[in-house]
């Protein structure tokens, strides 16, 4: 299977793991992904003005060269798929096709990795890929981008994809009533004790499920919930120490592969007892 490959800014910055993980796990799998080459960020959430923001993601949906285009974050994906739905209008292609000098034509779809992997190869392939089936519990976080309506990937409101993923991997998928709600991420910079407050709510709700470790698929969730749970600690006077692990990085331990070539090393949440529990 063959994609282009739209990375996003995280990956080149405060992403590097969740990187090191993909790249580990997906030739192994099979999945060749080309970088879409001179790619824009698409946006983030940032840009307000309607036909700039679907002109960002639009570029890069141009440069596929008609192959489906797989990125690794949930902004990315959510911006790719609403801007293939905006530009269903032929006013707004037309104005931003005028801007672009290799015009969008619709012939691409967007899928996150999660959606290449569940779907498109399939969880009983991926099953034979598993040397360590992982005897651990998971929170199977979506977030609150993934899973939106203009996506058509899986239920906004009970996905199931990543559960299904764990259990293939031989771990096991806990309830959790706030898989689909929002990590704070994107208002921390302007309102950072709602930020915490959102995150403390997430991963309290995690400790006391009695998991293991939380997986995630977005970068920004990754930032929030690993980078800033110590403040959260801190703020809130409470003891989490709950791993956040890329679904990337859970697949690559239940391959087989090492720790340190999957970026687990780099976390700020230390994640050796959870590696050593997963029996790696």
């Amino acid at each position: 299977m063959k994609y282009s490959y739209y990375p996003g800014c995280a990956q080149h910055g405060t992403a590097v793991d969740y990187r090191m993980s993909v790249r580990a796990v997906m030739s192994r799998l099979g999945i060749e992904l080309e970088e879409i080459r001179n790619w824009n960020c698409c946006g983030a959430l940032h840009v307000d003005e309607r036909t700039t923001k679907v002109a960002l993601s639009a570029r890069t949906l141009s440069a596929a060269k008609g192959l489906d285009v797989a990125t690794p974050c949930n902004l990315c994906y959510s911006n790719l798929m609403r801007a293939n739905t905006a530009l269903e209008d032929v006013s707004l292609k037309n104005s931003v096709n005028g801007a672009l000098t290799t015009k969008y034509e619709g012939n691409v779809k967007p899928k996150h990795l999660l959606e290449v992997v569940v779907k498109d190869m399939g969880l009983v392939k991926l099953a034979e890929h598993v040397k360590k089936p992982l005897k651990i519990k998971a929170v199977p976080y979506y977030g609150c981008l993934l899973t939106r309506p203009e996506n058509k990937f899986d239920s906004p409101e009970n996905p199931k994809s990543l559960d299904n993923l764990i259990a293939a991997l031989g771990a096991e998928p806990v309830k959790y009533y706030y898989k689909t709600k929002c990590c704070g991420g994107p208002i921390l910079i302007t309102n950072e004790d709602l930020a915490l407050t959102l995150a403390r709510d997430l991963l309290v709700m995690a400790k006391e499920s009695g998991a293991d470790c939380m997986v995630v698929t977005c970068p920004m969730c990754h930032l929030q919930l690993d980078a800033k749970q110590r403040a959260v600690e801190a703020k809130f006077n409470v003891k989490i120490d709950m791993p956040i692990i890329y679904f990337t990085q859970l697949i690559g331990l239940a391959m087989g592969i090492a720790p340190a070539e999957l970026g687990l090393d780099k976390h700020i949440v230390p994640t050796d007892k959870f590696i050593a529990k997963a029996g790696r």
